[in-house]
């Protein structure tokens, strides 16, 4: 399987965390806008191979949706500013392009970067970035989100954490690992940075190949902006489908490229979009640009379909505050221990 870089160095670079934002198939260019495909021809000494097919549902019923070569001033601006001058001109022989698939209405970069640029992207460019930087840390409310996810799949499934087996696909620094084994969950990664798969087992995460997960194994599966950069995403997620139980659910979390895609249909070109615009079809990271609509599709080929939990699950699961057993003890026990206190629970600082 070719889904990435075999290198064991290989990085996925962990993107902020975006909010749920629903899409329509609408909010993508509309075919009259898309020229028809053709294939873009590519330098022989190119670093970047050619998809001529969706990724996801592997139709060749394609339209281009934008080019520009990797020389033109959009590109080298982003290119500049996105690594702080830590990329090379690997890729100018090459062309960036976006090509929609007609059946499925997945976006995508028709050039992807082969293994050995792969490596040097992910091994050279992103590493020395502050934005790589910050994504060791967290803030605290980023790391309330993480547990809201996994205090809902814990009350999702209504048994004791102990007794759930998970699995973080592209855990990067095991934010999301860390704090589902702090809840008592059984954790599971997979990890193709050397760098990050080590940290992850210093940190007690049961670190495995792709080609390891025993089948039918996890009741859920975390993948956290990973699927937006794998050049063949078909075969990971088959893979992970194996590996889910009977009753599992698995969270696919990818930047929302609806926007982006819109103002590019509407004929503005890369280098003018916003940074936050530019993030969901990142030139040679954010290979997959997906909406709702085709993130959807691609599930329902593996015969996954999303999961509409009620609201009470949703809200509860953020503090438990709905149950009226957690609200009186949330309201009573500050107030036992610290406004009135007789309780053996004490905060010091020096005197």
């Amino acid at each position: 399987m070719n889904m990435m870089p075999a290198s064991p160095s290989l990085e996925f670079p962990r993107l902020p965390v975006e909010p749920a934002s629903p899409s329509r198939r609408q909010d993508l260019p509309a075919p009259h806008q898309a020229r028809a495909f053709k294939g873009a021809t590519v330098p022989r000494e190119s670093s970047l191979k050619t998809r001529t097919c969706c990724p996801a549902c592997l139709s060749s019923s394609l339209a281009v949706v934008y080019q520009e070569p990797y020389t033109g001033p959009g590109m080298q601006a982003y290119l500049e500013r996105q690594y702080e001058g830590h990329a090379s001109r690997t890729a100018e022989a090459g062309v960036y392009t976006l090509a929609r698939c007609e059946d499925c209405g997945m976006v995508f970069q028709q050039q992807v970067p082969d293994d050995a640029l792969l490596g040097e992207i992910y091994n050279d460019w992103v590493p020395g970035t502050e934005l790589e930087r910050e994504h060791r840390n967290y803030s605290l409310d980023e790391y309330r989100y993480l547990a809201e996810q996994v205090q809902f799949i814990i009350q999702y499934f209504g048994l004791p954490p102990g007794e759930l087996d998970a699995l973080d696909f592209g855990f990067g620094w095991a934010h999301w690992s860390k704090m589902a084994m702090g809840f008592g969950c059984n954790v599971w990664g997979v990890e193709l940075s050397g760098e990050r798969a080590e940290y992850g087992r210093s940190v007690g995460l049961r670190v495995v190949g792709l080609d390891d997960l025993p089948p039918r194994r996890f009741r859920f599966i975390n993948t956290e902006q990973v699927f937006e950069h794998l050049t063949e995403p078909r075969q990971v997620l088959e893979k992970l489908r194996d590996a889910l139980s009977g009753d599992g659910v698995i969270k696919i979390s990818v930047p929302n490229a609806a926007a982006a895609l819109k103002k590019i249909g509407q004929g503005k070109n890369f280098g003018a979009l916003s940074a936050g615009d530019q993030m969901p079809i990142a030139p040679l990271e954010h290979i997959n640009a997906f909406s709702h609509d085709s993130l959807v599709a691609f599930g329902k080929e593996f015969g996954l379909k999303p999961l509409r939990p009620s609201l009470y699950r949703l809200f509860n699961s953020a503090s438990g505050l709905l149950q009226a057993r957690n609200l009186a003890r949330a309201i009573a026990r500050p107030v036992y221990r610290h406004i009135f206190p007789r309780t053996t629970f004490v905060y010091f600082v020096r005197a």
